[in-house]
């Protein structure tokens, strides 16, 4: 049975459940997939911050008037397919454009991702309803916003994770934007799931809402105060000028041996061009050429940018024992040193169960390369007096990773090659996370690409300098650095789970005293 409980004396209060949880599966399942591909909208280059509140909403209400858990696991996993098939949608064009695959073979692979992420939804969806079904002390709306949190950690984290467009990404219009220094990713997420979970709690006339409302108040309260009243975390300490070389060579051109030379004759004569930089930044895999390979030729090239104090950044592959691949970057003139990335890309860089799935991509063709993970604990590079704590591409998007090694940096700086993206909104996304590892940790993103963006964000997530997509070209501005630390860099997701634990406690006190008070008025009505 449901564990909805309407208030029969409110027609309206029973009319909506009843409307959602006798609809028909098919029905049900296509306002689904609709509701949560509008998500995309939230995120860039659309920017229309409403959009992931209405699909989060549509899935707290098609899961809180499900008649059993089973019709909530297919609710909720249709939410969740609209979602990732809208959001993600470019890994299409990765596997059809740069995968040597038919687009057949393509689309089987992408839906197959996207089925992956949207399982994590399935579960959060099932489990929901479990909860709410067995524990009615607390509302049906925060167990469902206890579940979907917990399924997006699962998602962040499993099979090294994949924690791209998090909820809390939807905010960055909006006033909650600021709750990033205090909470990070994790915080934001918290309120922008509680805050549709509660509105469909609302409209279900739900009860024991009166707490979570008052967490919400609060901290959309807190955000605005923030917003006009902003407090500064950290403390500029210096200024570097700083040039990115965004070199544009197509992806499926990028590692001919005609092309490598072309391209690094390129890199190496704008940079002779700005000398006069403190920062030099190359993307990733610039170089296409190993390090110890191109070290000794670069030898004349790095002293003559240490004579005049300028430090080049470039990404380049690196091979250790003639076998073990590795992506790294490297500081050289007037900085030194060289960072392995750590979190690798599934399925791009490395194969994961590869003795069970390589025979079967082998049979579709499908290259795949085998680089493997840098230590956990690596040390920033160095661009003179300041600490550069370096990303490579995908490496940005984990919030902890980033928060980790920001403590001992004074930047933060990520390269990528975003050409696997073509001309999808994968780069807009990708451009829109980097802006809230800054936002969170209060320092300079400085992020160099091969066909775009290239940008320079500052300690507030805005975005001060912008160099155009697919043009050969180089952007050169000032990037500051900053000493301190956000609260969220001193402690982490703590504050959430704070609030997560407190909204849990409040609901279930109001709960009893609700409860307590109602056997009260039963007692008195009886003695009367």
């Amino acid at each position: 049975m449901s564990a909805i409980r309407p208030d029969s004396t409110d027609t309206m209060a029973g009319r909506i459940p009843r409307f959602f949880s006798r609809l028909p599966l098919t029905a049900a399942l296509l306002i689904g997939v609709i509701a949560g591909a509008i998500g995309v909208t939230s995120f860039s280059p659309f920017h229309f911050w409403p959009g992931y509140f209405i699909s989060l909403f549509f899935y707290a209400i098609l899961v809180i008037t499900s008649p059993t858990a089973k019709t909530a696991l297919w609710r909720g996993t249709s939410v969740a397919f609209g979602v990732f098939a809208a959001s993600v949608s470019w890994v299409f064009v990765s596997i059809a454009e740069y995968g040597q695959v038919g687009d057949v073979i393509a689309v089987l692979i992408t839906f197959c991702f996207i089925a992956v992420l949207s399982a994590f939804w399935a579960f959060a969806a099932w489990l929901g309803w479990r909860l709410q079904d067995k524990f009615k002390t607390l509302p049906a709306s925060f167990w469902v916003m206890f579940s979907l949190l917990l399924a997006e950690l699962g998602r962040s984290v499993l099979f090294t994770g994949f924690p791209w467009l998090l909820p809390g990404y939807a905010v960055e219009n909006t006033w909650l934007f600021e709750l990033l220094p205090i909470g990070g990713i994790w915080l934001t997420s918290f309120v922008v799931v509680l805050t549709a979970t509660t509105l469909a709690g609302l409209v279900l006339k739900q009860r024991n809402q009166i707490m979570l409302m008052t967490i919400l108040a609060l901290s959309w309260g807190g955000a605005v105060y923030l917003n006009y009243f902003p407090n500064q975390w950290v403390t500029q300490t210096g200024t570097l000028k700083t040039t990115l070389v965004q070199g544009n060579v197509k992806q499926d051109e990028k590692w001919l041996a005609q092309t490598a030379a072309r391209s690094l004759n390129y890199y190496q004569q704008t940079t002779l061009a700005h000398l006069d930089s403190d920062l030099i930044v190359w993307p990733e895999t610039a170089v296409t050429y190993s390090y110890s390979q191109i070290k000794p030729y670069l030898a004349d090239f790095s002293q003559q940018l240490a004579d005049t104090k300028t430090t080049l950044i470039t990404g380049i592959p690196d091979v250790q024992g003639g076998k073990d691949y590795y992506n790294a970057i490297w500081a050289t003139g007037d900085g030194f040193g060289l960072y392995y990335k750590k979190h690798l890309v599934p399925f791009g860089e490395y194969l994961p169960l590869a003795n069970y799935i390589g025979p079967i991509l082998d049979i579709f063709g499908m290259p795949m390369s085998n680089f493997q993970s840098g230590d956990g604990n690596q040390p920033v590079l160095q661009v003179g007096e300041w600490g550069i704590a370096p990303f490579i591409c995908y490496e940005i998007v984990y919030p902890e990773q980033v928060r980790e090694m920001v403590r001992d940096s004074d930047l933060l700086i990520t390269i990528s090659n975003d050409g696997w993206f073509g001309t999808s909104f994968g780069p807009w996304q990708h451009l829109q996370i980097a802006q809230f590892r800054a936002k969170e940790t209060g320092r300079y993103v400085i992020r160099g690409t091969n066909t775009g963006i290239t940008a320079v964000i500052n300690e507030q997530g805005e975005i001060v300098a912008q160099a155009p997509q697919f043009k050969q070209t180089s952007l050169t501005t000032n990037a500051k650095a900053f000493a301190g630390s956000t609260p969220y860099v001193t402690w982490g997701p703590w504050p959430t789970l704070a609030l997560i634990g407190l909204a849990a406690l409040f609901c279930y006190l109001n709960s009893l005293f609700s409860k307590t008070a109602s056997v009260r008025q039963t007692q008195k009505e009886q003695s009367a």
